[in-house]
């Protein structure tokens, strides 16, 4: 009975009062159509439970077309930015090749993200496993993983070379052992 004779309920302030939202907004060109919104503020008194699971879930996970192109053009956004670090850090690829690799990688991750976003990620996922699209989805995916496995083989490769040279090889175990020890020195303070 506590929950059925409660007073009706205030409407919820939903205004963007700061000027940068309220800029940003009136960017959007789909107006209010489709979206929508959360209280910005409490009001007064505890809300009704929605009549099912559903309903009261919809509306948080439900975004709309401008706050997707939003995240879309942020993931991007971000991707770039890994990816003009990555041709930065280029020269020295041969010194860092796992921060070039994980940056690649995180920014391909991003750019992938910012399509699932957009599109909506069950949506973008089935799009991804098409017939026509598998191949470069296999494509790009194994790209990714064989980035990361790159940066791998050029390890070995490193160590494969200086075992050439005369006590290479026991040069090369000596810093490796001295890298072990500073590494296991450093995470234990």
């Amino acid at each position: 009975m506590g929950w059925s004779r409660r007073e009706p309920e205030v409407p919820a302030n939903t205004s963007t009062s700061t000027p940068i939202l309220s800029k940003l907004q009136s960017f959007n060109p789909f107006g209010n159509s489709g979206y929508v919104r959360l209280p910005t503020q409490e009001g007064p008194g505890a809300p009704l439970p929605a009549p099912s699971r559903r309903e009261e879930e919809e509306g948080w996970f439900a975004l709309s077309r401008w706050d997707r192109l939003l995240v879309f053009g942020a993931c991007n956004a971000a991707a770039l930015v890994c990816f003009v670090i990555c041709f930065a850090i280029f020269p020295v690829l041969s010194l860092k090749p796992r921060k070039f690799a994980i940056l690649w990688s995180m920014g391909s991750i991003l750019f992938l993200a910012s399509w699932a976003v957009l599109m909506g990620p069950l949506v973008y996922a089935q799009h991804l496993v098409s017939g026509p699209r598998l191949p470069f989805t296999a494509a790009y995916f194994g790209s990714i993983t064989m980035t990361l496995v790159f940066a791998i083989k050029l390890a070995a490769l490193v160590w494969y070379l200086v075992s050439y040279f005369p006590m290479g090889g026991t040069g090369l175990r000596f810093a490796a052992r001295f890298g072990t020890n500073r590494l296991s020195a450093w995470m234990t303070d």
